[in-house]
Parts: structure tokens; C-alpha cells; sequence
């Protein structure tokens, strides 16, 4: 199964809360590769972006106890993003058949844009329920 998650935001939102966005969302190596970029704020706003469409990718409810910092968006030497798993985030990833997650990040002068994609194990339709079981 695949499931897609994608988000868009307003960069101008994120340059407003630039200081929680820095000590509540990311994780020490994110803010590095951000405030290092040609224009931060749009990195930020990538990143926020990036979090919250792998979040959506991975289907799940709000009362989970997963935080911003579980989900980590790294890249690779050539730029491209990846994403990284940390603690909740990963427990429930490894215990729902998540194998894959493929991020793209995207931003303008104006907003930053971000689709994620999760790969799943095949898994079986319970009869009882009618929902999927691992």
C-alpha cells in the first residue's frame, strides 16, 4: 500500500514564529542545515512543510504522543531530502508495515511545499473488522 501526505505553507507565517518553529519542530542538525541555507526562512518553512506531509503520510490521529522532533528531515550530499524516524514516530512506522518514506520539498519566494510518500507491507483485511491487520 502507498499513502501520500502533502502540505503547503506560508513562508511569512513561519519568518512570525521563526523561534518556535527553531525550539519546538526541529532538531539541532535541522536548524544547522536551515540557518545555514541561502534563505533560511524558506528552509524552515521546508522543513515544517516536510514534517507535517510525512505526519500526514503516515496516517495517524492527533492523541498519538508523537513529536515534531521524531520525524527528522535530513539530506543527502547532493541535496536531496530523506527522512528519519526517532522514537514514537519509529514505533509506530515499524509497527504498522512502513518501509519506505520518500520526501520532496519544494519552496518560492512566497511559500514551501512538501509531499510525503509511505510504502507499506502488505497486509490482510481482518473480517471482523474490516481494518487492516499486520
Amino acid at each position: 500500500m502507498i499513502t501520500v501526505g502533502t502540505d503547503i505553507i506560508d513562508v511569512a507565517r513561519i519568518t512570525k514564529k521563526r523561534d518556535a518553529v527553531i525550539n519546538r519542530v526541529l532538531i539541532d542538525k535541522e536548524c544547522g542545515y536551515c540557518l545555514s541555507s541561502g534563505d533560511p526562512n524558506q528552509s524552515l518553512a521546508g522543513h515544517f512543510a516536510a514534517k507535517e506531509a510525512v505526519y500526514k503520510a503516515l496516517r495517524i490521529s492527533n492523541d498519538n504522543g508523537i513529536s515534531w522532533k521524531d520525524i527528522e528531515i535530513t539530506h543527502q550530499n547532493n541535496g536531496i531530502p530523506d527522512v528519519i524516524l526517532h522514537n514514537k514516530a519509529k514505533e509506530y512506522a515499524d509497527s504498522n508495515g512502513i518501509i519506505n518514506i520518500q520526501i520532496s520539498i519544494s519552496h518560492v519566494k512566497d511559500f514551501a511545499t512538501a509531499t510525503a510518500v509511505c510504502e507499506w507491507e502488505p497486509v490482510s483485511v481482518r473480517p471482523d473488522s474490516g481494518k487492516p491487520e499486520t
